[in-house]
């Protein structure tokens, strides 16, 4: 058991059949020859050749998948981590020159060193357990981003599908401000290509859901190509790849100075792809009532990176599409992503010889249609829908998206949920319960004067601001005798405990006695430690919200019969007073054989 909390992969070694493995055979058979021409979309978005992609298909997945803890997610290439990364590439400046601007040769270097400190990152987070942390980026912050990535990434496959040549630009305005200035240039071979791959893509799918749609596509789109030499009428090749194992890269020099420039880069990336990761992976084990470590999985995620920074990769996270496929054809153990892994070995030499055949506006329209799918317009509509918050969140990350870098947009819309979370539960909500409140049936018939108000929501050092603000206009108010639950309060902190003792010590000062409704034994536990209880004689702290308002009416029927509009403060609730509990017992029976 020790081993296996090291090493996930050994528990479902241990009880791994011949029937799981035909399974996981299967739908890696079903995945691979779908993951290969994606990762070669994807490296284009990043700015790099396709072999970069197909390499990033075979260890960063298969270490990923075995330390990993969903049996479902694939690792690899995602679209949206290309994007940063090429984002990224064009702002980060090494010797006064843009990484993005230097030879392919010399940018592989700087993009290995992004993969590794974004490994690490995501390590140093997995073993500090902070895989619930990214539960608080809100689902319109991701909703927002995601849509504005897609229509980057559309946005930037626009040259080539156009068969047109301009300038780098960043923003999505910008690209399609270019586009439009050059769009006399227009090279119709290219554009064919293009619509033609996608139509048949979309042709192919109705076949079957297994069927190969993407790599059959290509595979026309290229058998075309090679028949009406495009090649000569001006469209883009992708060109040739060595037909060889992935080789071993370095990144670049240690220099203090780079690793600096590099890091916000690699925190964007580690960022993104854990919460992608987690997102999907919790999903699927949710579907499947699986247990989940997130943590754990960011470990895992991690080390497929560092992984992909010495085996020439690009850097990866959880993808949806390969995930989902594996889940749909019947993949059962995270041994169905190793087993993919392994078979882009096969398919990279087999392929690799036909791939310099195929045309770039191929590639790109493969991309459009997954632009196309990546846009959820439920979810676009439910978060501009739901709240007003909602709506700012999802206007402003998607604007960032659309006018900054990605990476900025990231850490804006991060920023952005962070703000929400504090906002929510720093506002704990307190109000009257009226007469006819159904927490009150069993006890109608309630005196004047007697007011119930129940606090819901975290009392903590954040909330006190507002939770005194409120409990201040309560005091404010003519009252002869005040309930207070609190039993839907799910967390109290010394600052919360403290907030109540002033509110329960004003309202003595004016002879307005507090009972306090508390039946959370954790709450209780906290309010006895803080010595918040201490102030309250027997009968003023109740388990049920019945039987606090019950006391509350004796005590006030009492005082009615002998003819005082006041009712008496219990001497065990003025702190000054260092009373017993049979002090306090005795005294109250005092007071009460007076009545």
């Amino acid at each position: 058991m020790r081993a296996e909390r090291f090493f996930p992969f050994l528990g479902v070694l241990r009880n791994y059949t011949a029937k799981d493995f035909r399974a996981d055979l299967m739908g890696a058979l079903t995945v691979a020859p779908m993951a290969i021409p994606q990762a070669m979309a994807y490296a284009l978005i990043a700015g790099v050749h396709p072999q970069y992609g197909i390499y990033a298909c075979i260890f960063p997945v298969i270490v990923a998948a075995l330390m990993g803890s969903s049996r479902y997610l694939i690792a690899g290439p995602t679209n949206a981590i290309s994007m940063v990364l090429l984002s990224s590439l064009a702002t980060v400046s090494i010797g006064g020159v843009f990484v993005a601007d230097l030879p392919m040769d010399e940018r592989m270097p700087y993009i290995s060193m992004i993969a590794i400190l974004c490994g690490l990152i995501q390590i140093g987070m997995g073993l500090a357990r902070l895989g619930e942390l990214t539960n608080f980026i809100s689902h319109s912050v991701m909703t927002a981003f995601v849509t504005g990535a897609a229509l980057l990434i559309a946005g930037g496959q626009l040259p080539t599908i156009l068969g047109i040549t301009i300038p780098k630009t960043s923003g999505f305005f910008q690209q399609l401000a270019a586009v439009f200035a050059h769009i006399g240039s227009t090279n119709p071979w290219s554009l064919v290509l293009c619509l033609a791959t996608m139509f048949l893509i979309v042709l192919f799918k109705r076949i079957s859901r297994r069927f190969p749609a993407t790599l059959a596509a290509l595979a026309a789109a290229g058998l075309v190509a090679a028949l009406v030499d495009a090649a000569g009428h001006g469209v883009r090749m992708v060109g040739p790849i060595p037909s060889v194992l992935p080789p071993l890269s370095l990144p670049t020099t240690l220099d203090m100075t780079v690793l600096r420039e590099l890091f916000l880069p690699a925190l964007a990336v580690a960022l993104l792809g854990t919460v992608e990761s987690l997102t999907i992976a919790k999903q699927m084990a949710t579907i499947k009532k699986d247990s989940f470590d997130g943590s754990q999985e960011m470990i895992a995620q991690g080390l497929g990176n560092v992984v992909a920074g010495f085996t020439s990769s690009l850097p990866g996270c959880g993808s949806f599409t390969r995930s989902a496929l594996m889940f749909a054809s019947g993949g059962r153990t995270r041994f169905g992503a190793v087993f993919t892994g392994l078979l882009a070995l096969p398919l990279l030499f087999a392929l690799a010889p036909l791939v310099s055949w195929l045309p770039m506006p191929a590639l790109s329209g493969v991309l459009l249609i997954a632009c196309a799918q990546m846009i959820d317009f439920e979810s676009l509509r439910l978060s501009f829908r739901a709240t007003r918050l909602d709506r700012i969140v999802l206007v402003v990350t998607l604007a960032s998206t659309l006018i900054l870098d990605l990476e900025k947009a990231i850490f804006i819309g991060v920023v952005i949920s962070l703000i929400l979370f504090i906002h929510v539960t720093s506002h704990p909500h307190v109000r009257k319960l009226p007469h006819h409140s159904p927490l009150l049936r069993s006890v109608p018939n309630r005196p004047r004067g007697l007011v119930v108000y129940t606090i819901e929501g975290a009392l903590y050092f954040g909330a006190i601001s507002e939770l005194e603000r409120k409990l201040l206009k309560l005091e404010k108010k003519h009252v002869r005798l005040i309930v207070l639950h609190i039993s839907r309060v799910f967390f109290i902190d010394a600052s919360g405990a403290h907030a109540l003792t002033l509110f329960i010590e004003r309202c003595y000062a004016r002879s307005v006695p507090v009972i306090l409704v508390v039946s959370n034994r954790e709450i209780r536990e906290t309010l006895r430690r803080a010595g918040m209880l201490t102030y309250l004689s027997e009968g003023f702290l109740t388990h049920r919200l019945e039987d606090g308002v019950r006391t509350g009416m004796d005590l006030l029927n009492r005082i009615s019969c002998c003819g005082d509009n006041s009712c008496p403060v219990p001497t065990a609730q003025v702190p000054q007073t260092a009373t017993t509990a049979r002090e306090r017992e005795e005294e109250d029976k005092e007071q009460a054989s007076s009545v």
